[in-house]
């Protein structure tokens, strides 16, 4: 209704300035002639008030304006594009407009969605309200510089548009001109501009730089409201004041530079819902905490750096990637000394200009760029007194810490890790260990961890799993463990299930037993290959042991292992009851075993008891299987002069010596 009231507004001015003018229709275009001026303004063929719907130029594709037409034998000079000239001819792609133009009406072209190009000529000094808007097939313009301004919607809604020249000739930019222009990456207001009206560009999301000349005195309200692609913006001396929302829901601003030393007036709501940092002149940190507006960002505020260092780093399959970090120092005095420091865990491989120093430190004397190759550093020492060892594994991007004793303060590697180990003797993460660690997926704490101090997995935001070994839930300090999603999966040993669910820390996350880790399945299951199998089976309440059997179809008991609680192998044997020497290992994949060492094309049954603390049993379950491949040759196969047969072990595995040749006990002949 709002868009219906304002065209035929437009109308009704329009045909008070052609009262006594002539409507004809000459080629395929209308035009009102002026007959006292000998001037002719192309204008619309029809308008449907009753419906509501435009009926204009049906069916035209291409527009070429002519300079001049002739009419009843006189001559008139085209000098206008009148109000809804073009507006809602959806058929037409391009336009042609002559050096005779002066001016373009009001929703000349309004909503012409197939329009993809048009060339305003310099004859052109006035380009009226929604001009062009919701051309939405359109992607470039060049305005030019004999317009002095953009009015109000001229390019709103123009969906397409990815590029625009605004000439130095323009000083005004007005309420809505280019709102919604979700293709357009990049702007550069011109000297020229005074003033950027209100919403001027509300919702470009696709927008990510703007470049704001240093005549613009205000920034009208929401001027750049929900430019989510934005990351930052320098807003120069000259301007004064900045405007309600102007930056509002701006959520990929992160930087913010204001050129001038005395505050603009500023709308608390300016800058709300983003996350930048506003920088400000040297000498004027403390006015901009304490200005009205301002006050509110105070813990925003930073003075603004003069100097950078853009560090590369190269990665394994060759490819560069680009951080920037900024040295932030304000000092009104040159040579300022900076040093250039590689994140922990990193080392400077060499720089541009071939020094290889580590850290390096340079003079300053004026804003400086400089590039870097740097690599990841393998192993190194880290703990108070440096106790504790570090080693990184650069393709699995795991950080593993051993040693004993506790982990430094402010011990942080980057965010470049995503698995951590932390060794079974390390007693405390230090403050900030792993501060904002925002690859970090995956964490286990070993068994003496005891205290997670202040912010040590602050806003690590991305963990999914942390494993926690120690039978006393660790101490979770302020912030610890700030930011973890309450989905995060902690797994813990399944005697003390219950006492890390009563915790007030981690009690707060989804609670497991280590035996689940990984598998949480249902049911025995077996998966066979060539020589292997790999079994799974489900966690039993109040289970201590878990023992594995697998025997051939003879009955002969191939290998015996036995599990605790946790799903750690603790016991194994080879054709005998298990022998409780046997080496301790951790099984990190939960209630699951790969067995190895079997015969192809064999058939097993695997049977699985789980037993209470006092031996007794609480559930039996058995599953045969039968391994893929060509079936071995039985022994009863072997020559008949090879009767005479011995038993012996080697590596735990039973073999039948028979003359020269050696058997596994199902007949496979081993060479």
């Amino acid at each position: 209704m709002k868009t219906k009231i304002l065209n035929l507004f437009l109308l009704l001015v329009a045909s008070m300035g052609t009262m006594f003018a002539e409507k004809v229709k000459i080629g395929d275009l209308y035009y009102n002639l002026d007959g006292i001026n000998q001037t002719a303004g192309v204008t619309c063929e029809e308008y449907n008030y009753g419906d509501g719907n435009y009926h204009n130029y049906t069916g035209l594709a291409t527009a070429n304006i002519p300079a001049y037409v002739t009419h009843n034998s006189m001559t008139y000079s085209v000098t206008s594009i009148e109000v809804v000239a073009f507006q809602a001819c959806k058929s037409l792609t391009s336009v042609t407009i002559p050096n005779s133009v002066t001016s373009i009406g009001s929703s000349a072209f309004n909503n012409c969605s197939g329009l993809t190009s048009v060339t305003i000529p310099n004859s052109v000094t006035s380009i009226g309200n929604n001009a062009f808007s919701y051309c939405s097939s359109l992607t470039s313009v060049t305005i030019p510089n004999s317009v002095t301004s953009i009015g109000g919607w001229t390019f709103d809604g123009c969906s397409g548009l990815t590029s625009v020249t605004i000439p130095n000739s323009v000083t005004s930019i007005g309420n809505y001109a280019f709102e919604s222009c979700s293709g357009l990456t990049s702007v550069t207001i011109p000297n020229s501009v005074t003033s950027i009206g209100n919403f001027a560009f509300e919702s470009c999301t696709g927008l990510t730089s703007v470049t704001i000349g240093n005549s613009v005195t205000s920034i009208g309200e929401a001027a750049f409201v929900d430019c989510s692609s934005l990351t930052s913006v320098t807003i120069p001396n000259s301007v004064t004041s900045i405007g309600f929302l102007a930056f509002y829901n701006c959520s990929g601003l992160t930087s913010v530079t204001i050129e001038a030393e005395t505050p603009p007036t500023l709308d608390e709501s300016a800058f709300s819902n983003t996350l930048c940092s506003i920088y400000v002149p040297c000498g004027t940190l403390d006015s901009y905490k304490t200005a009205e507006g301002w006050s509110m960002y105070q813990y925003r505020i930073k003075y603004a750096p003069y100097s950078s260092y853009t560090i590369n780093k190269k990665v394994e399959n060759g490819n560069i990637t680009t951080s920037s970090t900024d040295f932030t120092m304000c000092d009104t005095e040159y040579p300022v000394i900076c040093t250039a420091i590689p994140n922990r865990g990193c080392y400077f491989v060499r720089w541009a200009d071939g020094s290889t120093e580590n850290p390096r430190t340079i003079e300053l004397t004026q804003d400086t760029t400089m590039e870097a190759i740097f690599d990841y550093l393998l192993e190194g020492k880290c703990g108070k007194d440096s106790a504790l060892t570090w080693t990184f594994e650069p393709a699995s991007m795991a950080l593993n810490i051993t040693g004993k004793g506790a982990l430094s303060e402010n011990y942080t590697y980057g965010t470049f890790i995503e698995s951590l180990t932390i060794g079974n003797e390390v007693t405390t993460i230090g403050e900030d260990a792993f501060y904002k660690c925002t690859n970090l997926k995956n964490v286990i704490l070993g068994t003496s961890v005891k205290v997670l101090e202040e912010r040590a997995f602050y806003n690590c935001s991305s963990i999914e799993t942390i494993t926690c070994y120690s039978m006393r839930p660790p101490t979770v300090n302020t912030d610890a463990l700030y930011g973890l999603d309450y989905s995060t999966i902690v797994y813990v040993p399944a005697d003390y299930l219950n006492t890390y669910k009563m915790h007030d820390a981690w009690g707060l996350y989804d609670v497991r037993p280590l035996g689940a880790k990984g598998t949480e399945t249902t049911n025995l299951s077996v998966t066979p290959a060539e020589t292997t199998a790999d079994v799974a089976w489900p966690a039993v309440s109040g289970a201590a042991t878990y023992e594995l059997v697998i025997k051939d179809k003879s009955g002969n008991v191939i290998c015996t292992l036995v599990f605790n609680a946790n799903g750690q192998l603790t016991q194994i044997a080879f054709g005998a009851p298990a022998r409780n020497n046997a080496p301790q290992q951790t099984q990190t994949a939960g209630f699951s075993f790969t067995v190895t060492g079997l015969e192809e094309g064999t058939s097993y049954d695997l049977t699985i008891t789980s037993k209470d603390n006092n031996g007794g049993t609480l559930d039996t379950k058995t599953v045969s299987f039968t391994t893929s491949g060509e079936a071995p040759q039985g022994i009863d196969q072997v020559p008949s002069d090879q009767v005479q047969s011995t038993k012996a072990i080697k590596d735990g595995q039973i073999l039948i010596l028979r003359g020269d040749k050696t058997f596994t006990v199902t007949g496979q002949e081993v060479k």
